[in-house]
């Protein structure tokens, strides 16, 4: 087996931020071939030189990336080559999802499906993962570092004469993007200003018409694609006399050619199936501060891009039928109806077993009402009011004081992580939150993450415990994992339904209705509610992990009471809820209290370590 990773995670050459953009343009500037006085060949890094030092008579039968990792280090050898080697020979293969899913990168790290059998795992994603493949943002600024970088490289005629022709084309074609920009501006220059962006969308053929107009269309593409291809794979295996060219403008080529290549595919079979927007972005004015660019620079400029939104997973779906078989695994997964729909593929074999957690082991329960008998409205609007902030702040706390070890508390937002902080500073409530545990915040920045992340652990199991808030869909909620002591109840605040602000959203539902009864994909409304409830029950499975775990769960909403709104809970959560709905008062009162449950556990636990 191998694993294949990218070069942020696996390679182990330092990285110099003043030097090099990113590692992949080190990587590249690094492994460029020369000959030394004695006539041998090598690169400037001696890990690439050494790398078939890494093989698999050198490894475990089985390794993960952070022991692939570290073999490397210790022999000085690169991972990120080695594991690619190995891949050539290896029976399995692990890889990120878009190694398998964008035909770019399929292409570029040599993986053929054919008659291969592709395990998805976490597969609730795999529609958004697919839908995010085929859509693709182009800047205006890229597109003029672009024409600056080929301009430099077409002054090297000689150096680069087996690639000169493509060089020109792909400089010209660029140059006309330019000029497809300038020319489109006037569009959004009088639209309404959201968030900072202006956006004027196309119906796609009028949009296809632009592109015919400015000589960058459907007449043009194949030319342009074939030089493309020559190009990045010149880039990408010798790019000794390309100067001053970076991964950037190669990533924006095989972008242009990505998109295009979906939008014209088969004499354009999937044109409906794309929204183009184009989209002004004004600098802040909120606090009279500028924006930093990626590279930590001031702007305060209006940029353009062009966003081309797919609407359709299949069309990326499709590029994996050529596989022997395809299984998609998740404890999330249903309705089944959706994926069916969404990808034009049918899954003839379904298994949804029960789980396997013994039913004495686990409590699930709802809680509709604040302390003060008011129901908890957890929708955007309530949570703006104080008594639901105020309620939401006491439940946390008594599920806090009577759960040993760890508790999470998963929210819809950031936002309203800010907001209820905020609230319970005031009112005293995050202090008592602090007696009780070791409380933590889930963060957006990967560093702080993850060192957020060794202190929860590392006081969860502890004898005061610790507490997480954390957002539905972010890193705490996907693919981590909670066992035993780190996560003794999960509390889950509201149904964390899409943002219908969101262009890619808004788009998305305006064309399930538009299908809806064509294609048999979900209506928009009930598309919302499947994204909503697979976020939803992906945190209820952060609570028990294996058969001799155990923990709570507690769904902190008035409109659970209500069958609607439990009808999409995965199986195994509906079959330990049955009617366990509670006021406050019964939460905390009742016979069957999550309190006793946790006296019930500690007690069992204790016989059994006896």
């Amino acid at each position: 087996m191998t694993v294949l990773a990218s070069r942020e995670y696996s390679c182990i050459r330092e990285f110099d931020r003043q030097v090099w953009k990113t590692k992949n343009d080190m990587c590249r500037g690094c492994t460029k071939t020369h000959t030394n006085k004695q006539g041998e060949k090598g690169t400037n890094c001696k890990f690439f030189d050494n790398q078939k030092a890494l093989h698999h008579n050198s490894l475990p039968p089985a390794f993960d990336l952070d022991e692939l990792v570290a073999a490397g280090e210790a022999m000085s050898a690169c991972p990120y080559y080695a594991a690619r080697a190995m891949a050539a020979s290896a029976q399995i293969v692990f890889c990120p999802y878009n190694y398998l899913i964008e035909p770019g990168i399929r292409s570029s790290m040599s993986i053929d499906v054919r008659d291969k059998i592709i395990i998805i795992d976490e597969a609730h994603n795999i529609e958004d993962i697919c839908r995010d493949a085929a859509s693709q943002t182009i800047t205006r600024d890229e597109i003029q570092l672009g024409i600056k970088e080929l301009g430099t490289v077409a002054e090297y005629r000689f150096k680069n004469q087996d690639v000169i022709n493509n060089v020109d084309q792909l400089l010209m074609t660029l140059k006309s993007w330019d000029d497809w920009f300038a020319n489109q501006t006037p569009l959004v220059n009088n639209r309404p200003v959201n968030n900072n962006e202006s956006v004027h969308t196309w119906q796609v053929e009028h949009f296809v018409q632009t592109l015919n107009n400015h000589n960058i269309g459907q007449r043009q593409f194949h030319e342009f694609s074939d030089c493309a291809e020559v190009f990045c794979k010149r880039l990408r295996e010798d790019p000794r006399t390309l100067f001053g060219v970076s991964q950037a403008t190669g990533t924006l080529i095989e972008s242009i050619q990505t998109v295009l290549g979906f939008l014209f595919r088969q004499d354009g079979k999937y044109l409906d199936d794309f929204v183009p927007a184009l989209v002004k972005n004004s600098p802040s004015e909120y606090d009279g501060s500028q924006r930093s660019s990626q590279y930590g620079q001031k702007s305060d400029r209006e940029t353009f891009s062009l966003r081309l939104l797919c609407m359709n997973p299949a069309v990326i779906f499709e590029g994996l039928k050529l596989a022997k078989c395809i299984i998609l695994a998740s404890g999330t997964l249903t309705p089944l109806i959706s994926l069916h729909s969404e990808l034009a593929t049918d899954f003839p074999l379904q298994v949804s077993p029960n789980h396997i957690i013994p039913k004495d082991r686990v409590w699930i329960g709802t809680l509709t009402t604040c302390p003060n008998g008011q129901p908890l409205e957890c929708t955007s609007r309530g949570t703006d009011q104080s008594d639901t902030q105020d309620g939401l702040g006491q439940a946390v706390l008594w599920v806090s004081q009577v759960t040993p070890n760890g508790v999470l508390c998963f929210l819809p937002s950031y936002m309203l992580m800010n907001k209820l902080v905020k609230r319970w500073r005031e009112s005293g409530m995050w202090a008592q939150l602090n007696d009780t545990k070791h409380v933590f915040m889930e963060s957006r920045n990967v560093r702080d993450h993850n060192d957020i992340m060794e202190d929860y652990y590392k006081y969860s199991l502890s004898e005061k415990g610790a507490l997480l808030f954390a957002v539905y869909r972010g890193k705490v909620s996907e693919g981590m994992d909670f066992k035993d002591h780190q996560a003794r109840a999960v509390i889950t605040v509201g149904v964390p339904y899409p943002n219908t602000f969101d262009m890619a959203v808004k788009e998305k539902m305006k064309y399930n209705d538009k299908y809806c009864s064509q294609r048999n994909l979900l209506s928009s409304r009930e598309w919302l509610r499947v994204q909503a409830y697979r976020a939803l029950n992906q945190a209820v499975g952060r609570c028990v992990r294996h058969r001799g775990d155990w923990g709570a769960v507690l769904l902190a909403d008035a409109r659970f009471a209500n069958s609607y709104y439990t009808d999409h809970l995965s199986k195994w959560v509906k079959g330990f809820l049955g009617n366990n709905h509670h006021t406050y008062e019964s939460l905390v009162n009742s016979t069957n209290s999550l309190e006793t449950f946790m006296q019930n556990m500690a007690i069992q636990e204790n016989e059994d370590v006896g």
